[in-house]
């Protein structure tokens, strides 16, 4: 059988463009974002719908608009800025993530069998993350005459869950407690 044909006018089409210098950079929501190792920006492409499940975040945030979220393609796009050591602390999902290196060099770091294990990406270098294994991701390098390296995130799921890792919640508590409101 076929595959249907659908045939959209130009401006419906067009709702499917994002481009990239027209992107909003989102600098919160998750709540590693406060730390100054993980403060980074999501210029989230195409996006998915926040988890049901309390105590889960989306992979992108609770706060970064997709530019196209018109459509359920069964993953999320965003690229992730920051400046050289910075990036997420511990964290896994309930879904395939996948990283790809458009400027400059990072670092994606793993748990394993034996111990924490890592890989280095360049531009158009590209990892995928199984589901549940803890990984997080840094800004080694920017490219010369930038500020911040780049990264393409894709995320498999319509409502992805992420988690961070016991590790990372007491990094988040130790820094929140310690820039409380009166300390």
């Amino acid at each position: 059988m076929p595959l249907p044909v659908v045939k959209l006018a130009e401006d419906q089409m067009l709702k499917g463009l994002a481009r990239f210098s027209e992107l909003d950079r989102c600098r919160s929501g998750l709540p590693d974002m406060e730390l100054p190792e993980g403060q980074r920006a999501f210029l989230n492409v195409l996006g998915f719908d926040q988890p049901d499940d309390e105590g889960y975040t989306s992979p992108f945030g609770d706060e970064a608009k997709a530019a196209v979220s018109h459509l359920r393609a069964g993953f999320g796009v965003s690229f992730i800025e920051c400046e050289p050591g910075k990036g997420v602390l511990m964290h896994n999902h309930a879904t395939v993530e996948t990283f790809l290196g458009v400027k400059g060099r990072w670092l994606i770091e793993w748990e394993g069998e034996e111990g924490n294990r890592s890989v280095v990406l360049g531009p158009l270098d590209f990892f995928a993350c199984p589901i549940g294994v803890q990984r997080r991701f840094e800004c080694l390098e920017a490219e010369e005459g930038e500020t911040a390296g780049v990264l393409l995130g894709v995320v498999e799921g319509n409502a992805p869950a992420a988690e961070f890792s016991p590790g990372a919640w007491k990094r988040i508590e130790a820094f929140r407690s310690q820039h409380a409101v009166g300390a």
